[in-house]
């Protein structure tokens, strides 16, 4: 029998087609992860390679003299490693490991903005607020601005499966489980416990290796801030953990990390300048990570490493900031902000509310920083570290640690504000030398302004106006120059313009008639020539930086060229052997003064310091100084009316016939006397030598004697000797060199005369001209401005861990919010 023929249709028979392929796909793929699944794992594995990155040194921050003011020490750490990080434990393990770092008292990494209170509550840490922001935030939790603290944690226990447990426990779980999500943790980034731990602590953590897979010790480096953190706080700055906001900004410059294009970019749990010197010059200071090929067998364990991509370390910036004059510019505004506002001195007014004050000094060369003090200042070292210091310095609004005054700081000048006032008159033609401009009775009177002046000087002329701070001179010149030519001078001087420094500084105001009409639109008020006089005496809106201060004295001591001011010295290699660039002195502006007209000033200046306001600290100086007091008003009512008291301002210049440094000290609300004069007394003995200061406070001559304020001998250099010898339980004398350093005590406002013992600068009257300058004998110019590391041996560290650091650099030396502005001064008040 013939058997029927069976027809297949094409669809049915690519259906068998598909069915059979995937039948044997399926029985392979049985084949491959159960039948000897265990057989490919243990092969894949024993060819696995995992890159890991090499992190590189951040550069250096030096002195002038190449004392460390950021430097880098070696510390351990104890992090968690995903490459043998056990998952199913996570939790139970980061528990146990910090149980276990609490126990041996070190610090482990802590930034969830939320804390338990006294009553075990879960409640926001205050001043933590934008760190809620993001916890609360989209791309985190997700939760309304309202959400509490409670429902931020059962989230957090929700998203990491830690339900159940003490709500000690869970904060602590959920605190490093949300720091390991902001830094990325992965293969490639190893989660860090704790850092600076001790050695000891490193060892125990040896003997749990076994217990807690993934949990490591390794060498690195940490910053840290010189031997004194408190040195220069608001000059060195600080390194911090990069924002959201910096590293959108890192994104759109092509600067964030590709791990295929570009390792060295920034990533979430980098850290970056965040202020200061560190910021300023992230460019040359951040290093550039390498890359390192890691090889396991099929037990995951390492078999060996190789570089990939070499690290490169950061450059060392070197700075012009000299260490000692800074210490003693901080120790000297202490000191008599404190003895000014406790008492007074010489029939001094108290000042009241004298609490901040800023010094700076300029090397008048170049216009490097000598030394930039704000005070108060703060610890840069404590508030790295220690997260209640750092809480506590930053809510601290009433005395704003923090705030640089010296570069951010306006403040209404005063009466040093005159020496421009007497250039711009003399260049102009506008007076001469000998001619006096008002007779002076003690009062200004013009239309409706009613000044009262610091004396009664009668036909007082230049020389005498400067001396004794005439405001009618320099108000009826003011008047006579016109704001225009005022505003002009000011822009050569650099008042009211930046500096060019590269730390972030305020602009400054200076007066005039659009500015005047922009800050007073509530008042209707128009510019008068009123305004006009008071400008000339710095007051009205005029309102610089302390460093602008000391930048227009440098520029008059430079004959009225002005150069970029700033903090930078040179770059080198990260051992500071090879120089990579050295910073080139660049010129701004150049009013083109006159010698004569210069001599002029100089010579008034002098006559300050000798006979003048300045003479009860200046007067017997064995250098030459050229200088300019000033008391600003910042009140249109006194003390006693409710008002506030006057800024003190002082600048100076010497040696007065060879310049070398300007110095500008500001003294808010500091009211009257010599303070601010002490400030820079003080800089300037220091500078040339005729007194060092150590930490504590004590003072010494140039023979290396303990003295007082007065320059009496407290202890002998022979005696301090003996007493460091039997203090060092030793015969042998200590080393005879003079103690370095600053300090000093003592009653401020009543400096006396030093007494130091070098050999005596030409007389100050070696440079006064035989002929007077008469200015009538000159042609006027046109108007400027008419055209427009801990002990103990160091942990074997997990291969790749190591950073790309040699240890400490050898070198040898070869680099807040505004305050409000004060209102217009009581006519009727004086101006010194």
């Amino acid at each position: 029998m013939k058997l029927p023929s069976i027809k297949i249709g094409r669809t049915t028979a690519c259906v068998l087609v598909v069915v059979i392929f995937f039948t044997i796909f399926e029985l392979q793929l049985f084949n491959w992860q159960i039948l000897h699944g265990e057989t490919f794992e243990q092969e894949a594995m024993s060819h696995r390679t995992d890159a890991v990155e090499i992190s590189a040194a951040r550069g250096e921050i030096w002195d002038r003299d190449g004392n460390v003011l950021a430097g880098n020490k070696i510390v351990y750490e104890v992090i968690y490693n995903a490459l043998y990080m056990d998952d199913s434990r996570r939790n139970a393990t980061i528990l146990e490991v910090i149980d276990l770092l609490v126990e041996r008292g070190e610090a482990w990494r802590d930034i969830l903005p939320i804390e338990l209170d006294e009553q075990g509550n879960y409640r926001f840490i205050e001043g933590q607020e934008d760190e809620i922001e993001i916890l609360k935030g989209r791309d985190f939790l997700n939760l309304a601005d309202y959400a509490t603290a409670d429902e931020c944690m059962q989230e957090l226990a929700k998203k990491y499966r830690y339900q159940g447990y003490s709500k000690e426990d869970t904060r602590t779980v959920m605190s490093v489980r949300y720091s390991m999500t902001k830094d990325g943790f992965s293969i490639n980034d190893p989660y860090v416990f704790a850092t600076g731990v001790s050695s000891e602590t490193v060892g125990v953590f040896g003997e749990y290796a076994s217990q807690w897979p993934g949990v490591e010790t390794r060498v690195n480096v940490s910053r840290y801030y010189g031997e004194d953190g408190s040195l220069a706080p608001h000059v060195v700055g600080y390194t911090w953990r990069i924002s959201d906001k910096q590293l959108e900004a890192a994104e759109e410059s092509g600067n964030a990390y590709d791990s295929e294009t570009n390792i060295s970019g920034y990533k979430a749990i980098d850290v970056i300048g965040t202020s200061g010197a560190e910021a300023a010059f992230e460019e040359e200071l951040r290093g550039k990570r390498g890359l390192e090929a890691v090889f396991t067998d099929e037990n995951g364990s390492v078999t060996s490493t190789a570089t990939t991509i070499q690290p490169e370390q950061g450059h060392s910036v070197q700075l012009t900031l000299d260490s000692d004059l800074q210490r003693v510019a901080n120790l000297s505004l202490e000191k008599n902000i404190k003895a000014n506002k406790n008492s007074g001195a010489k029939g001094d007014r108290r000042a009241h509310n004298c609490k901040f004050g800023a010094a700076v000094a300029i090397d008048v060369s170049d216009f490097g920083v000598l030394c930039s003090s704000s005070y108060p200042g703060y610890d840069l070292n404590r508030y790295y570290t220690d997260s209640s210091y750092r809480t506590e310095i930053i809510n601290d609004s009433e005395m704003q640690p923090a705030y640089n005054r010296a570069l951010q700081g306006m403040y209404a000048p005063g009466s040093i504000f005159k020496p421009m006032v007497a250039i711009a008159g003399l260049q102009e033609g506008v007076v001469d030398d000998r001619t006096g401009l008002y007779p002076c009775e003690g009062m200004f009177d013009f239309e409706d302004l009613h000044l009262r002046c610091t004396g009664i000087h009668p036909w007082a002329n230049v020389y005498e106006a400067l001396m004794y701070s005439c405001n009618a001179y320099f108000c009826e010149l003011g008047l006579q120059l016109g704001i225009r030519r005022l505003d002009a001078y000011a822009e050569y001087f650099g008042l009211g313009e930046l500096t060019g420094v590269e730390l972030y500084e305020s602009e400054g105001i200076m007066t005039s008639p659009q500015e005047y009409r922009e800050r007073h639109t509530d008042l209707g008020a128009d510019w008068t020539d009123g305004n006009t006089a008071q400008t000339a005496i710095g007051q009205a809106d005029n309102m610089f930086t302390p460093l602008q201060l000391a930048t227009y004295c440098a520029t008059i001591a430079n004959g009225g060229v002005r150069l970029r001011t700033h903090f930078l010295q040179q770059v080198t290699d990260y051992t500071g052997d090879e120089l990579i660039r050295r910073y080139e002195p660049e010129v701004l502006k150049d009013a083109v003064i006159r010698s004569d007209v210069l001599a002029v000033v100089n010579n008034a200046m002098v006559m300050t310091a000798t006979d003048g306001l300045a003479s009860s600290v200046f007067g017997n100086y064995p250098v030459p100084v050229a200088c300019k007091t000033g008391t600003a008003q910042t009140s249109g009512l006194t003390w006693e009316e409710g008002g506030t008291e006057e800024n003190i301002t002082f600048i100076a210049y010497a040696p007065a016939q060879a310049p070398e440094i300007a110095v500008a000290v500001v003294l808010e609300h500091g009211s009257s006397g010599n303070y601010a004069m002490n400030v820079a007394k003080d800089i300037l003995d220091c500078y040339f030598g005729f007194y060092t200061w150590d930490e504590d406070g004590n003072r010494y001559d140039q023979d290396g004697d303990m003295v007082d304020d007065e320059g009496n001998v407290l202890k002998t250099k022979e005696e301090l000797e003996e007493e460091a010898a039997a203090k060092a339980g030793t015969a042998s004398p200590a080393p005879t060199q003079s103690p370095a350093g600053v300090g000093g005590e003592g009653t401020a406002g009543e400096e006396p005369t030093p007494s130091p013992t070098p050999t005596p600068w030409p007389g100050r009257g070696s440079s006064i001209p035989n002929t007077p300058y008469t200015g009538g004998n000159t042609p006027a110019t046109p108007a400027p401005g008419e055209e427009e590391a801990p002990a103990g041996d160091a942990p074997t560290p997990t291969p790749g861990s190591i950073p790309y650091y040699y240890g400490q650099a050898t070198h040898a030396p070869s680099a807040s919010p505004e305050p409000s502005p004060s209102p217009p001064p009581d006519p009727d008040n004086g101006d010194g």
